[in-house]
C-alpha cells in the first residue's frame, strides 16, 4: 500500500552500475484534462523498452499543472540487508510546467501506459554528481529509446492556428518529394540525410557546393522540388506557416542535438500533429531554400523571420552517422554560427560531448566552475592543433555574469558565439602553432598559454571615431549597430542629419559636383536607410582616409574586407573605392548610378538593384564593430573598438589572422582579438625573415 504523500520529492540514489537510471510510467487517461498520473522506477538501460521525450522546459512557474508521482523504491538486491531496506512506494504531488504538463497529456494513452523517460523526473537535478553520471549515459539513453518524441507545442500563450496549419504542407511537400525521386529513394536515413542538407542549401549557397559530389547526386532533386513549391497554388501560405514553424523555442535548445542526433526515430509533435523527422526537417529544408530565393526587401514585406537552427537537428544526425571525433564535434559547433541556449552555461559544451565517438576526452562535473570547463575544452582543442578560436570576432557580444574577470583571453567563450569571419585568412601562411601551457601564478587560475609569433608593430594612432559612434551619430538604430545589418527600411533625413551630411561634403573637396537629381536618388525611401548610411558612408571614409596617407589600395582593402566575390571583383566597384582621393570616393554621381542600374544595363531607376543592396551591405558590414588604426610599421589596420595606441599586433604561429595584444603585467599579454593588416592577410609577411619570439598569453 502506498504511503501518505510526502512533503517533498525525495530521489532514491541509482547506485554506481554503468546503465542505472530511472524510467516514467504515465498512468492512461480518457480524457486529456486528467490529472497527471505517472509512477517513477529504477531500471537498468539494457532490459527495457522505452521512449525518451525532447522538448523546452519554459517558464516553469506560467500556467503550471499538478502531477501525481509514486516512486517505485527499487527492488531489494540478493543478501541486501532488510534492516536497510523499506518494502511500498510513495506518493508526491508536484508542480510541473506548462510545456511539459502538455507534451505528457498528449503523449499519454487512453488504455494503456507509456514508457518514457523524461529528463526532468529521471534525473535528480538537485544532484550535481548524479546530472554529471547521467549525462555521460545521454548517449545511450536516446540510441536505446525506441523512438524520441519531439514537442514543439503549443505553448500556454501560442495561438496554434498557424502552426498546425504547417503540418498540412508538411505532408504535401512530402508527397511532391517522393513524386520526384521515388518513395524507395528516401527510405534510406543516409540519402534522406543528404537530400534534405541539398536541398536546405540557399540560391548562394548552391552556387558554392557545385563540386560536392554528393550535392551533385540531389541537386537535381532539390531544384525540382524547391520549384514544385515555389509554383504550387498555396506557395504564399506554404512559405508563411513554415516560416512560423521554423520559429518554435524547441529548436533554439541546445540539448535537441544529441537527443535527435543519437535517436533511431524522431517524431515531431504540435498538438494533435506529428510528423517524422524526415517529413518535417525536409519541409523545413525546402523552405529555407524558399527563402534564400527572396530579395531582402521581400522578406521585409513578408514580415519574414525565418530561423534555420532546426537545420542543426539534420547536422547532428550527419554527425552522427560519420562517427566524428570530439574535437571534429567542437570544431563543427564552432563554425556554426546557430546559436542555442542552455539554461546551464556548461551544458552548452557537455551537450556537445554525445554526438562524438570519444565523449570521455573532456570529463563532465557539475562541480567544475564554467571558467574551468571552458579553459579544459579550450586545452582539448588547442592540443588538436585547431586555433581559429583566437580570431573569435564578437564587438558587441553582450556581457554575461557567467565567467569570470578573470577568465583567460587565449579560452573560447561557448556562452557568447562570435563569428569565424577571420578563419578564411592565411596570415601565418603554412606555419604551424608552436604553444604550450605553464604553470603562471600571477593568474587567478596559474595557467598561461605560451605562444610563438612574429610581431607587426605597435599602434601609434587610431581613429577618433570608432563604428558605433560614427554609425549613431549618421541616426543609425542600436539594433542596426550591434547586428551590422542594414535593416528596418528607411526614413528622411532629419534637419541635423542633412546639415551634418552637407559640412562632411563640404570638407572632402570645394570643386565636388553634386547632381541634385542623383543626391536625391541616394538618400531617397528604398529598401534601407540610405539617407543614414550616406552620412555614416562619408564619415567613415574620411576617417581611414586621414590614416592611410594616400595609400589607395590598403583603403579599397579595409573598405571591402567583408565583401562576396560577386561585389569586390566588380571593376566599377573597384574603381570607386581605389580613387586617388577623398573626391574620387564621394562621387555621388558615379555611386547612384552603379547602386541604381539594373544588370541589363538599363537607365538607373528609382529604386536599389539587388546587386546595389549587395554593395551597400557589404560596405556596412566591412566596417562593423572596428576601428582603423595605423601601426609604427607603416601598416593601416582595423580591430575591434578596445583597439588603443600602445597595443601591440602579432602574427602567431599557426593563427589564420594577426591579433592584438595588449600588456599585462612586465612578462604577459592579453588577447583583445583578431585584426585585419593591410598587406599582410594572405600570409605575405611570413615569407620575409622577421624574427620571432615567444609570448606569454594570459
Amino acid at each position: 500500500m502506498a504511503a501518505l504523500r510526502a512533503p517533498k520529492f525525495d530521489y532514491r540514489p541509482l547506485g554506481e552500475d554503468y546503465g542505472n537510471f530511472r524510467l516514467l510510467e504515465l498512468q492512461p487517461a480518457i480524457d486529456r484534462r486528467d490529472l497527471l498520473r505517472c509512477t517513477i522506477q529504477h531500471a537498468s538501460i539494457d532490459t527495457w523498452a522505452y521512449c525518451a521525450l525532447s522538448y523546452v522546459w519554459g517558464d516553469q512557474k506560467a500556467d503550471s499543472s499538478e502531477m501525481e508521482i509514486t516512486y517505485k523504491r527499487p527492488k531489494r538486491r540478493l543478501f541486501e540487508s532488510k534492516k536497510h531496506y523499506q518494502e511500498g512506494a510513495v506518493v508526491y504531488r508536484k508542480e510541473i510546467g506548462s510545456s511539459l504538463a502538455r507534451a505528457l497529456r498528449y503523449m499519454r494513452q487512453p488504455h494503456a501506459c507509456v514508457v518514457i523517460w523524461v529528463d526532468a523526473f529521471c534525473i535528480d537535478q538537485e544532484s550535481k554528481d548524479e546530472r554529471a553520471s547521467q549525462v555521460k549515459l545521454m548517449t545511450k539513453i536516446y540510441s536505446s529509446a525506441q523512438v524520441v518524441h519531439a514537442w514543439l507545442g503549443p505553448e500556454y500563450d501560442e495561438d496554434p492556428a498557424v502552426n498546425n496549419l504547417a503540418f498540412d504542407y508538411i505532408d504535401l511537400i512530402w508527397t511532391l518529394a517522393k513524386r520526384i525521386k521515388g518513395s524507395e529513394k528516401l527510405a534510406s536515413e543516409n540519402d534522406w540525410l543528404q537530400a534534405c542538407f541539398t536541398v536546405a542549401q540557399t540560391p548562394a549557397e548552391d552556387l558554392q557546393q557545385r563540386k560536392n559530389a554528393v550535392h551533385q547526386v540531389w541537386a537535381s532533386f532539390s531544384a525540382q522540388l524547391l520549384q514544385a513549391v515555389i509554383s504550387h497554388a498555396q506557395a504564399g501560405q506554404i512559405y508563411t506557416t513554415l516560416d512560423s514553424l521554423s520559429q518554435v523555442n524547441y529548436f533554439s535548445r541546445m540539448w535537441i542535438l544529441q537527443e535527435t542526433g543519437r535517436a533511431k526515430r524522431v517524431v515531431f509533435h504540435y498538438g494533435e500533429r506529428e510528423a517524422s523527422h524526415q517529413q518535417l526537417l525536409l519541409a523545413l529544408g525546402v523552405t529555407r531554400a524558399y527563402n534564400g530565393s527572396f530579395a531582402k526587401d521581400q522578406l521585409r514585406m513578408l514580415g519574414s523571420r525565418f530561423d534555420s537552427r532546426f537545420l542543426s537537428c539534420v547536422i547532428a544526425r550527419l554527425t552522427c552517422s560519420k562517427a566524428l571525433g570530439l574535437h571534429e564535434v567542437l570544431k563543427l559547433a564552432f563554425f556554426d554560427r546557430s546559436m542555442h541556449n542552455a539554461t546551464d552555461p556548461r551544458d552548452l559544451v557537455y551537450a556537445l560531448l554525445g554526438l562524438a565517438t570519444n565523449p570521455q576526452a573532456i570529463g563532465v562535473s557539475y562541480e567544475l566552475s564554467l571558467d574551468e570547463v571552458y579553459i579544459a575544452t579550450a586545452r582539448f582543442l588547442f592540443g588538436q592543433g585547431f586555433t581559429e578560436s583566437l580570431i573569435t570576432f564578437r564587438p558587441y557580444a553582450r556581457s554575461n555574469d557567467f565567467l569570470s574577470d578573470n577568465f583567460p583571453s587565449w579560452a573560447y567563450d561557448w556562452s557568447r558565439r562570435g563569428l569565424p569571419s577571420f578563419a578564411r585568412f592565411k596570415a601565418a601562411k603554412d606555419t604551424r602553432p608552436r604553444l604550450s601551457f605553464v604553470r603562471y601564478t600571477a593568474s587567478v587560475h596559474n595557467i598561461a598559454m605560451s605562444l610563438k609569433g612574429t610581431w607587426i608593430g605597435r599602434v601609434v594612432a587610431v581613429n577618433e571615431h570608432k563604428f558605433s559612434a560614427v554609425a549613431s551619430a549618421a541616426g543609425l538604430s542600436l539594433e542596426v549597430i550591434q547586428s551590422g545589418r542594414l535593416q528596418g527600411g528607411a526614413r528622411p533625413l532629419t534637419t541635423d542629419e542633412k546639415r551634418i551630411l552637407g559640412d562632411l561634403l563640404a570638407c572632402i573637396h570645394p570643386t565636388v559636383q553634386l547632381l541634385p537629381a542623383d543626391v536625391a536618388r541616394l538618400m531617397s525611401q528604398s529598401a534601407l536607410p540610405l539617407g543614414n548610411f550616406w552620412c555614416w558612408w562619408v564619415w567613415w571614409t574620411l576617417s581611414i582616409w586621414s590614416l592611410a596617407k594616400g595609400n589607395t589600395n590598403e583603403v579599397a582593402e579595409l573598405l571591402l574586407r567583408e565583401a562576396p566575390p560577386r561585389v569586390s571583383s566588380n571593376k566599377d566597384v573597384m574603381r570607386l573605392v581605389s580613387a586617388r582621393d577623398v573626391a574620387g570616393l564621394m562621387d555621388l554621381q558615379s555611386w547612384s548610378n552603379l547602386l541604381f542600374t539594373s544588370s541589363t544595363g538599363a537607365a538607373p531607376g528609382s529604386q536599389l538593384t539587388a546587386f546595389g543592396i549587395d554593395i551597400v551591405e557589404s560596405l556596412f558590414r566591412s566596417a562593423w564593430g572596428t576601428r582603423p588604426f595605423a601601426l609604427d610599421t607603416g601598416f593601416l589596420a582595423c580591430a575591434a573598438e578596445v583597439v588603443q595606441v600602445g597595443d601591440e599586433v602579432v602574427i602567431f604561429h599557426g593563427v589564420k589572422a594577426p591579433l592584438v595584444i595588449r600588456r599585462a603585467g612586465n612578462d604577459a599579454y592579453r588577447i583583445l582579438g583578431p585584426a585585419h593588416v593591410c598587406g599582410a592577410m594572405q600570409g605575405q609577411l611570413m615569407g620575409v625573415a622577421i624574427s620571432s619570439e615567444t609570448y606569454t598569453l594570459i
